[in-house]
């Protein structure tokens, strides 16, 4: 169902299938955070224009603009900069986009780039996009089959969107902020080397730039220390890896840890939950979070 919500509340999830929600507020910088959650979400700019940080790269987002952000991506609004700004956040779990795909029409292939997951930015049509999301404007009535035509137009959403992001109709580029450039590049830098030596030093040596300046920079503009940031990446990674393989004792090399006695503790005190935990819930529903 649609709803409308206050912005800081737009980051939850309490269904196992899809939610939407329209929202109007004003964005304010300084409340805004990075956050990442195990759920797809699809952002679309209906009206004013904002820049949204999206997995070490900011995008200029204007009408008719999509962000297709793959699970455990770390995103944030960052400001809007225009006087309004109207848009509609759209949450889907997986299991849910699983259950009604096909071999011919795999619904998650918006998240996907060359059978990899991927994060992507696209441009629309925005009256074509309002129009299949007015059909969420109210919620289904009791009348029988009112639910299940519900479903129905959600299908034809997310095919919309596959369709879209097949032709791949005008890529949205990252933008360059002059301000950032050094700390998006180190961003982009952690994400590519999550198994090899990121202490603070080693990149400060790479990036020829003070550690005390670079840790004080990063913690600036990302609200992290870099310490933070490097072991979020590593421990999300980690949840993509024991999805695949399901073996903790071979992950935490992967991501690197150097202990596995490290990678436990870290990976309980960041999802509540050990890894043998993670992947016995991840073999019977999802499991949401948000931070």
């Amino acid at each position: 169902m649609k709803k409308t919500l206050p912005n800081q509340a737009a980051n939850t999830m309490l269904s196992n299938t899809f939610e939407i929600f329209h929202v109007k507020d004003e964005v304010k910088a300084d409340k805004t955070l990075y956050h990442y959650h195990d759920f797809y979400e699809i952002n679309c700019t209906l009206d004013g224009e904002s820049i949204f940080y999206l997995d070490g790269k900011e995008y200029h987002l204007k009408p008719g603009s999509i962000l297709f952000i793959h699970y455990n991506d770390l995103h944030r609004l960052v400001r809007q900069t225009t006087a309004k700004l109207e848009r509609t956040y759209i949450f889907v779990t997986a299991e849910y986009l699983k259950k009604h795909t096909s071999s011919q029409s795999p619904l998650e292939q918006c998240f996907k780039a060359f059978g990899q997951p991927h994060s992507q930015v696209l441009d629309s049509d925005v009256n074509e996009l309002r129009h299949y999301l007015k059909r969420f404007d109210e919620p289904p009535t009791q009348d029988f089959g009112a639910d299940l035509l519900y479903h129905q137009a959600f299908i034809e959403l997310m095919v919309f969107f596959n369709r879209l992001a097949i032709r791949q109709a005008k890529n949205v580029l990252p933008i360059e902020t002059a301000n950032s450039v050094l700390i998006q590049d180190l961003m982009i830098y952690v994400s590519n080397n999550l198994a090899n030596d990121l202490s603070l030093d080693t990149v400060a040596q790479t990036f020829f730039h003070s550690k005390y300046y670079l840790s004080r920079e990063f913690k600036r503009q990302t609200g992290f220390t870099f310490h933070q940031y490097v072991l979020k990446k590593r421990l999300l990674y980690s949840k993509q890896l024991l999805r695949k393989n399901k073996l903790a004792t071979e992950v935490y090399l992967a991501c690197g840890f150097r202990s596995y006695t490290h990678f436990l503790r870290s990976f309980k005190q960041e999802f509540d939950m050990t890894p043998k935990e993670f992947i016995k819930k991840e073999s019977t529903f999802i499991q949401f979070e948000h931070h």
